[in-house]
């Protein structure tokens, strides 16, 4: 179900790379593209939260005086939403449309790196000499765009990010690079099999012939394999980045999780502990997601976090605006 989306997706980046020839600037581009597609959805999400908001008084009268009979206040609060025009239901609609594209947007970038990544490894192994600076992909401080912006990724790819890539992708990568002239001969796995006796065979005594092994060795001994409870990491002499998107990450779904919420007198009055749990849970799964996905990824995430934070205090204001006119209208007396 989520493969149409996730070619629709690539699609269009690849589209809107044609135009701007720079896959950084060109996810920031799609990324606003989309949020402004669904800021339809968003500000009809915030105008209901909003009206649901307002309402709180009228809810809390109706919980005083028929709390006891709850059939009796489901009545009541029913006849309240149909009054006041109001389905409760509609502020959660941007929410389950954004989950499965990012979902499918996760996919798409995982595609797209998984193939780029490839391509860079047959690239390099055609050719030792080429200048890795020219071989990846670089944005702003990252090297590489297709590798996690973190000092415990290295900027070609590493064994382990090769090995979780499906033998269709070395194929079809291997194929455009022959057809570009760049490797003598395309790969032609026949299963998963095949491309683990391939990696074991191939991948991995390049990854550590003399060639390659400098740009995945360890910045020192000391910094190789450091162990922490559930898993190690290294620091790497040609690291990749410096962890700055997932600390963006963490920062600006932290911030934009509160001023949700501070927006929403609902949502500040009822279970404002479950909040701040559900708020540093998206926190705690933000810089996972941003550390050990690629760089796009993590760029895209943290482009559509600033885009809401800067869309909820846009709307916030619009409808402060809404609410002065009304006050006015009222006082003049003008229906």
């Amino acid at each position: 179900m989520m493969a149409p989306i996730n070619n629709l997706l690539l699609s269009i980046i690849n589209l809107i790379y044609k135009v701007i020839p720079d896959y950084g600037f060109a996810i920031i581009a799609f990324t606003l593209l989309i949020k402004l597609c669904i800021s339809p959805l968003d500000l009809k999400s915030r105008r209901s939260m909003k009206r649901m908001a307002d309402l709180n008084p009228k809810m809390e009268a109706l919980k005083k005086k028929y709390g006891n009979d709850q059939e009796k206040y489901n009545q009541k609060m029913q006849e309240l939403y149909a009054k006041e025009k109001i389905n409760p239901l509609s502020g959660c609609l941007p929410m389950l449309l954004s989950f499965p594209i990012l979902i499918a947007m996760f996919s798409a970038m995982r595609t797209v790196a998984n193939e780029e990544l490839v391509r860079q490894f047959l690239t390099f192994q055609a050719d030792p000499s080429i200048d890795v600076s020219l071989l990846a992909q670089p944005f702003l401080w990252i090297k590489n765009l297709w590798m996690p912006d973190t000092p415990f990724a290295t900027v070609l790819p590493d064994l382990n990010s090769l090995q979780v890539i499906g033998y269709e992708t070395w194929n079809s990568a291997s194929q455009q690079l022959f057809a570009q002239g760049v490797i003598d001969a395309p790969l032609n796995l026949a299963n998963q099999s095949a491309l683990t006796e391939y990696i074991n065979n191939v991948v991995a005594p390049f990854i550590a012939s003399a060639q390659y092994a400098p740009h995945v060795a360890a910045i020192s001994p000391a910094f190789a394999n450091i162990n922490f409870i559930f898993f190690s990491l290294t620091i790497y002499k040609d690291f990749n980045g410096l962890y700055i998107l997932p600390a963006l990450a963490v920062v600006s779904q932290i911030l934009m999780t509160r001023i949700s919420t501070q927006q929403t007198a609902q949502a500040q009055a009822q279970g404002q502990a479950n909040m701040k749990m559900m708020n540093w849970m998206f926190a705690a799964m933000s810089l996972l997601f941003c550390t050990t996905s690629s760089a796009a990824f993590s760029l895209y995430w943290v482009t559509s976090n600033v885009f809401a934070i800067i869309q909820q205090i846009a709307f916030a204001k619009y409808f402060e605006w809404q609410d002065r006119k009304a006050a006015i209208a009222e006082e003049v007396g003008i229906k």
